[in-house]
């Protein structure tokens, strides 16, 4: 520890736009002052978040790790850094589990944290052999769901004792319920009666968008002045424009790629469409349900322990299109209901998922953790 600040370091692949990313940058702002000096190191690239975070004052230092094939070395660079920083708690989170959990170890000084933020599917052998080895090594493993931790438990084999689910919060000051975006409607070309439907997420199979376009369709047969934002980038853009292109969709389907107005483009939003075939705790679901948008989620991971089934969104099956668009019908059906939803969401973030609370969470999970390992006396605080 240097002077009566605990020095903490978030061990990421990148810093770009994403959920993770947002979470790290988030929870770094909130916690970095009096108790805590807090920097991030990225081990593939930086990214908008890091500029952000630096233009903050807040350390980002790019450790490259070889791209082209696994890095056996990183982790003894990553250990060096640790020891000449004076790093007292490793955060590291998916993606950089092996890599955190194996130069906490070798720094023989830094007590260790991993935070899963989300997996799709089972993983092949060598990479849940590299978990139990990371498992073994780290101090603490923290899951954004109960139905990630039970996960983690039964299917990866991660020692029970160690882990621990502290559920995802957000900046509910940033995000709150507002008229529709004048500068958005005319960028877009929309009404101010149109009915826009849209999520936020990196477009990969995980989120499973295809879903959402079909189920959309339907929707659009009935309602067809509605419109679907999709907003994010990732490795199936591509596959998706192609999609919306074959099916005549092009004028009421839009990608946007990755923006940093994500609080406007809420507010832009009748609903929110979250069709996930595994999920964490979603940080744009949160970050909808506080600005007043009724959210459609899939029944999957932290979905369900976030969203009650009609009452303050909707919760479908997997893939079950027509149910999804049946979903999305009963609310675009009612300004009532799609108001009263709305209501019940923002207040339940507000109340039960705020960024302040998660953060002492893990605030008193590093004092432990400290503690325990003999690193600061029983009496810190």
């Amino acid at each position: 520890m240097t002077g009566d600040r605990i020095k903490v370091l978030h061990l990421v692949l990148d810093m770009h736009i994403g959920g993770l990313q947002r979470w790290v940058a988030d929870t770094a702002v909130m916690m970095h002052g009096e108790k805590f000096n807090v920097e991030v190191v990225c081990l593939n690239a930086l990214g908008f978040f890091a500029e952000q975070l630096m233009g903050g004052g807040i350390k980002v230092t790019l450790l490259q790790k070889n791209q082209e094939h696994f890095d056996p070395l990183c982790p003894f660079r990553l250990a060096r850094f640790l020891r000449e920083h004076d790093i007292d708690i490793l955060h590291a989170h998916t993606g950089a589990f092996l890599f955190g959990a194996t130069a906490a170890a070798l720094s023989r000084r830094s007590v260790s944290i991993y935070t899963e933020h989300g997996r799709f599917k089972t993983r092949a052998f060598i990479p849940q052999i590299e978990d139990r080895i990371s498992g073994r090594l780290i101090d603490k493993i923290i899951a954004v769901s109960k139905e990630l931790e039970n996960y983690l438990i039964q299917n990866v084999g991660l020692p029970a004792h160690k882990i621990q689910t502290v559920i995802n919060g957000i900046e509910t000051k940033r995000y709150t319920h507002r008229p529709k975006p004048v500068r958005l409607l005319d960028e877009f070309g929309l009404s101010g009666s149109c009915r826009i439907l849209g999520t936020v997420a990196r477009l990969d199979e995980v989120k499973d968008q295809f879903s959402m376009i079909k189920a959309f369709q339907l929707v659009h047969e009935k309602y067809p002045d509605t419109r679907l934002f999709l907003v994010g980038d990732g490795s199936m853009r591509q596959m998706l424009s192609e999609y919306i292109g074959r099916n005549g969709l092009s004028s009421s389907v839009t990608i946007t790629g990755s923006r940093k107005d994500i609080p406007e483009f809420l507010n832009l939003f009748d609903v929110f469409l979250l069709t996930s075939l595994s999920e964490g705790t979603s940080i744009s679901l949160l970050e909808a349900m506080a600005s007043g948008v009724p959210p459609v989620v899939t029944r999957v991971g932290g979905n369900v322990s976030i969203v009650e089934d009609r009452v303050d969104g909707m919760v479908v099956e997997p893939k079950a299109v027509e149910d999804m668009s049946k979903a999305i019908v009963h609310l675009l059906a009612s300004d009532s209901t799609r108001r009263q939803f709305g209501e019940r969401a923002m207040k339940k973030v507000r109340e039960h998922f705020s960024l302040d609370k998660m953060t002492d969470t893990y605030a008193g999970i590093y004092l432990d953790l400290l503690r325990r390992k003999g690193r600061i006396s029983p009496v810190h605080s």
